[in-house]
């Protein structure tokens, strides 16, 4: 976030050269107005920097720690350009107010002035679908869909900007600053819709078995058609299905096989309209993958002393962790589920434990014992001093057990974890 503040405070910089503060601020028309200003340009800086975030590009996963972190921050960023980009107008018409209301007014009725219609346009746009993102519960698809034209409405801030007659027209340097940042943030966004479509160096694998494990959780195998996709034990990657039977949209999978496994399992809770539909998925039906993502891996940590807990279909990333524990880490495994019935892969993470005496799993039914907690866990492990802690499960169930083992002294960097609920 320090870069992202350096880079949004140098347009500031810049256009506080242009001319002595003493006039930008001298009464409140122009405090007003430089205000407006130092809102446009640092709302447009964030906008470009959002739309990068969204490109999905490895370097940031790998930068930020995950791409969970990336998009967390695409996230937060979004909503404080669209504050700045909302107040950025509303300081800029006091000026108009001071003439009369009627001007005022006319500032905001589009198709008087061209330019200022174009910044206009942008701002409904925003505050449509941003308002979807922040405010609504729409299904992932029509989510991601809505979320694309946030595309357009940064395609007329930036004629808007460029267009308008102020200081980034009168000033080159501040010009090709924002324009700069407006190509970097185009190039994102081609690049993902068209990496998505066409990319050379995407990996493609086929169905081979779609296994039912329980009534609501389906394990999905693939054969790779190609080069087969080099992961660490804990990552995911983005899955399209090319089949009649579900949608060709991405989404993110963990990986549950082992690295040195011919094929490629991913397992999967029936969550929602796409998930239900991939028990329908056919031997041969192509899969398109994206990736691998993410830093939630125990060959992360130095420390070779960890407890591992899932929720639920959590268990997933824990599995082809588990597939590849080396011999000299010390693990403990709690995997949590309502039911008995709702429990995956017992039988493998079996043999794990009868091979490996440094690995103990620990099934917990939360409808026999309550819900699982961090004292229990602490007590059953012989503590938790000097452990790493791995969570993976919705997202309720890892943040009250991240605050449970705080609590309890653990360092919040020893615990470990992907949030995708965001």
């Amino acid at each position: 976030m320090f870069i992202v503040v350096i880079l949004s405070v140098i347009p500031v910089i810049i256009w506080g050269f242009m001319e002595p503060l003493g006039l930008r601020f001298l009464d409140l028309n122009s405090i007003a107005t430089s205000i407006g200003q130092i809102l446009g340009l640092v709302g447009m800086v964030l906008f470009s920097i959002t739309l990068v975030l969204a490109g999905r590009f490895k370097f940031l996963d790998k930068y930020l720690n995950g791409l969970d972190k990336v998009y967390s921050n695409h996230h937060k960023l979004g909503a404080i350009t669209f504050s700045m980009l909302l107040f950025h107008p509303l300081f800029l018409v006091v000026k108009y107010l001071s003439i009369s209301i009627r001007d005022a007014g006319l500032f905001f009725v589009p198709f008087v002035n061209m330019p200022i219609t174009w910044g206009i346009i942008s701002l409904i746009l925003m505050i449509v679908f941003l308002g979807i993102t922040f405010y609504s519960r729409v299904k992932y698809h029509v989510w991601k869909f809505t979320h694309k034209f946030m595309v357009l409405a940064f395609f007329f801030a930036v004629i808007h900007t460029l267009v308008i007659s102020s200081d980034i027209s009168r000033n080159i340097l501040l010009r090709y600053y924002i324009l700069l940042f407006a190509l970097v943030a185009l190039f994102a966004v081609i690049r993902k819709t068209f990496f998505e479509q066409i990319s050379a160096n995407r990996l493609k694998y086929k169905v081979k078995n779609v296994n039912k494990l329980n009534q609501d959780v389906i394990e999905i195998e693939m054969e790779p058609l190609g080069n087969k996709m080099t992961f660490i034990p804990g990552q995911f990657a983005f899955f399209s299905f090319l089949s009649g039977s579900v949608s060709k949209e991405y989404h993110p999978f963990s990986i549950s096989s082992s690295k040195s496994d011919d094929n490629l399992k991913i397992i999967v809770k029936n969550l929602g309209d796409f998930t239900s539909c991939l028990s329908n998925l056919k031997s041969n039906d192509v899969v398109l993958i994206d990736g691998p993502y993410g830093n939630f891996s125990y060959k992360k940590i130095k420390n070779k002393n960890q407890i591992w807990v899932a929720g639920g279909i959590g268990i997933t990333p824990f599995l082809s962790m588990a597939k590849t524990l080396e011999s000299d880490y010390k693990v403990d495994l709690y995997y949590s589920v309502k039911e008995n019935k709702e429990a995956v892969s017992m039988e493998i993470l079996g043999e794990i434990e009868n091979r490996n005496p440094n690995f103990k799993s620990n099934l917990w039914i939360a409808n026999d014992k309550g819900y699982i907690n961090a004292g229990l866990i602490s007590s059953q492990s012989s503590g938790l001093k000097d452990k790493d802690i791995f969570l993976c499960g919705p997202a309720g169930f890892m943040e009250s057990l991240k605050n449970q083992f705080v609590s309890l002294g653990v360092d919040i960097k020893k615990i470990h974890y992907e949030n995708f609920s965001l």
